[in-house]
């Protein structure tokens, strides 16, 4: 059974460990989710400074991104270095104040082989289940590995980098090979990991870059999907981004080959987060942000992806089902095709 020393100033000689339940393996153990949390929340509250420790649901959207990009910056510098195999991800809760989640890895011993899940517990009044247009997402065992070998990841980070890979972007899935994947930007490639779905379920069975990905085919419309917090779901009619602008890009990206880049070399001093957090205004205002910037769920819609707006900036609104009808006009009920009510045309 694993069991790892917690690395926290504020939880000295404690240990993170393993929880069993029959073909279950949990880790962090469900009952240490509460104890886990709050010394990382007292690590990462008493690093910031008082205007961006204090925002709560009353804050105006300015705030609102500082303490996103504050929790971004503190998960993604201490998830890679912490050898107790802890993972934090930034998760927004419905009043868009985000918060620090620990992850907990759920592994299944199926005869499928492991199959992982993941949970997310920011406290007890905000531990949401992430689900993709309704449906669960289980990955199987091939997937943690190939994203391992295939995509470069500084040591310790493959798993951080997979969460980030899912649970904060667009998602389209489209024709792979001789099945469907869900296809990702990242890095300024793409990663395609191909799925099997049920009424309840998408079970992701591995992961590809442009090199391992043999086919990618183009589909009008090509079907989009959205993570979002429980399990109600209802498309939305209106959007922040254009599905059938990012398939064109995939497919260009996949045609060319674009690679990977090369890792990025990383700092190996000790991080002062107190120092790094007391800079961050300094460097959100020099990309555009300011008092006037808004923060707002994609296609608003309930969930870990959030779209933002500098000072001045329109929101953009768009109605997919309307561009269809000018561009192919009696070619379908566009409408019905969008709502899922009927089949696009081939």
């Amino acid at each position: 059974m694993k069991h790892l020393p917690f690395e926290s100033i504020y939880r000295s000689n404690y240990e993170v460990v393993e929880e069993r339940q029959g073909h279950l393996r949990l880790y962090p153990h469900t009952q240490q989710l509460p104890v886990l949390l709050r010394a990382l929340n007292l690590e990462f509250h008493g690093g910031l400074p008082g205007h961006i420790a204090r925002v709560d649901r009353r804050g105006d959207g300015f705030h609102k991104l500082l303490l996103r990009m504050a929790t971004i910056s503190y998960c993604q510098l201490f998830n890679d270095a912490r050898k107790d195999e802890l993972r934090l991800f930034p998760l927004p809760d419905p009043d868009l104040v985000y918060r620090l989640a620990v992850v907990q890895q759920i592994t299944e011993e199926t005869r499928r082989g492991p199959a992982h899940q993941f949970r997310f517990y920011a406290g007890p009044d905000f531990s949401p289940e992430i689900r993709l247009s309704g449906k669960r997402l289980v990955f199987a065992d091939h997937v943690l590995e190939r994203f391992s070998t295939r995509v470069p990841n500084h040591v310790g980070a493959d798993l951080s980098n997979l969460l980030h890979s899912f649970y904060a972007r667009s998602v389209l899935a489209l024709p792979v090979g001789p099945g469907y994947g869900l296809i990702f930007n990242h890095a300024g490639s793409i990663l395609a990991f191909p799925f099997k779905e049920t009424d309840t379920e998408f079970f992701i069975t591995t992961c590809l870059t442009t090199n391992e990905i043999n086919t990618l085919r183009q589909e009008f419309p090509p079907r989009a999907l959205n993570f979002h917090y429980g399990e109600t779901f209802v498309r939305p009619t209106i959007r922040h981004w254009l599905p059938t602008e990012w398939m064109l890009e995939f497919c260009k990206i996949w045609e060319r080959k674009v690679p990977l880049p090369p890792l990025a070399p990383t700092n190996e001093a000790q991080v002062n987060w107190p120092l790094a957090a007391s800079r961050l205004k300094d460097v959100f205002t020099a990309s555009g942000h300011g008092p006037g910037s808004r923060v707002m769920f994609l296609d608003q819609v309930v969930g870990p992806c959030v779209f933002d707006r500098r000072p001045g900036e329109a929101e953009p609104r768009i109605v997919e089902a309307d561009l269809y009808k000018k561009a192919l006009p009696g070619k379908a009920d566009w409408d019905a095709v969008f709502a899922g009510t009927e089949t696009p045309p081939a």
